[in-house]
């Protein structure tokens, strides 16, 4: 295997696993019962701790720059994408965690109703739900027609999306000249703009959040990059950003972050800010990628954190099983007489502390002892290794 065949961003790891803990913090507050009526609390938790949207949506961002980027370098070693071995390679890759969760959800853990009382915090109840949707890779619909109902197969939805991603995507870098491919990726990202502004309903959150067009824009956005990173005259660029601008830039996050809460305040014109924000977050989200693949003034680069970059290879499974921790959890807390609804801090934050490490020691145990066998095999179909 040669240099020019591999392909590595040392901080890519920690990236995807910062982005799964904000997502962890999101469900973990929603799913662990803690109750603090101050106003204090009700602030914090509202504006920082309710962004797992924001986690999600920089996943995609993350996933269309990797993916594009791989396509991009094959075709041009290649001088074409081979479409069969990039679907072979997604589904050794992603089908065996996402339908080991869904026969744990909708097989296994619905066979303990009886142990779970109905005030339980965590559903196993799957009567409200289409199964069909989860067999299919379509479970962001299922939010969209039947509701949230089972939250530990729900979580699928983004898989979901990424997989429909997957289907054509190949189709678009292998046949769109590569002249065009930009434009393409922009016209992807105003198509998603357009959809939220006329399609959303005056601005319908569910489906700004869970409609697969809506969400293409991140990972169009992600392409965009990965498109513009195989010009060496932009990444010279972004290696001379001065570190002030990079500052600035995550002060701007940190403000908008808190701010996105309150354009419902805009009243007629809230669809207007709602159809392109997202596009203002991943566009941030794909700046952020840029500085720490490539900038030489970082303020910090997050592969400096060996332990974080260590939980990178991970995330995926981090992000399929949490859900099942915190069920765990709270089951075994049940049966050993401990309080779970309207817990206290103390209990709180030892089910939070628990439920992640938790959640570690099975991700990295099924990647060890179950996705390892499934990843080697994928490596067998890939011209381009990303390590």
């Amino acid at each position: 295997m040669t240099e020019s065949n591999k392909v590595f961003f040392p901080n890519l790891e920690g990236l995807r696993f910062f982005a799964f803990f904000v997502v962890f913090v999101n469900h973990a507050t929603h799913s662990l019962g803690y109750f603090n009526h101050s106003n204090k609390y009700a602030f914090i938790n509202l504006h920082f701790f309710k962004n797992g949207d924001l986690g999600v949506s920089f996943f995609f961002v993350l996933s269309g720059f990797l993916i594009t980027y791989l396509l991009l370098k094959e075709k041009e070693l290649s001088g074409k994408i081979n479409i069969k071995n990039f679907y072979l390679r997604r589904i050794l890759r992603i089908w065996p965690v996402y339908f080991l969760v869904v026969a744990l959800c909708l097989i296994v853990f619905p066979r303990l109703g009886n142990l779970v009382p109905g005030w339980f915090p965590i559903s196993v109840d799957t009567s409200s739900l289409n199964p069909l949707f989860y067999l299919t890779f379509t479970g962001n619909f299922d939010y969209l027609v039947n509701g949230i109902s089972n939250v530990m197969i729900g979580v699928l939805w983004s898989v979901s999306i990424e997989e429909q991603f997957y289907l054509f995507w190949p189709l678009i870098i292998a046949f769109v000249p590569k002249k065009h491919l930009l434009k393409t990726f922009i016209a992807i990202i105003l198509g998603a703009i357009a959809f939220r502004f006329f399609c959303t309903q005056g601005g319908n959150a569910m489906i700004i959040k869970y409609h697969s067009l809506s969400c293409m824009s991140d990972l169009a956005m992600g392409a965009v990059i990965a498109y513009l990173s195989c010009n060496e005259h932009f990444i010279e660029r972004i290696k001379k950003i001065p570190r002030f601008v990079i500052v600035l830039i995550y002060c701007i996050l940190l403000i908008l972050i808190p701010l996105r809460f309150y354009m419902w305040k805009l009243g007629s014109h809230y669809v207007h800010l709602a159809s392109v924000a997202p596009v203002i977050f991943s566009f941030i989200f794909a700046f952020i990628i840029l500085e720490q693949n490539y900038a030489n003034n970082s303020f910090y680069k997050i592969s400096n954190s060996k332990l974080i970059s260590s939980f990178g290879k991970y995330t995926y499974g981090m992000y399929c099983y949490h859900m099942i921790s915190f069920f765990i959890v709270l089951f075994t807390f049940n049966l050993m007489g401990i309080k779970i609804l309207n817990m206290g801090l103390s209990t709180f934050l030892f089910s939070v502390f628990t439920s992640f490490f938790l959640t570690i020691l099975i991700s990295e145990l099924s990647y060890t002892y179950f996705e390892s066998f499934f990843m080697k095999l994928k490596n067998k179909y890939a011209l381009i290794h990303k390590e």
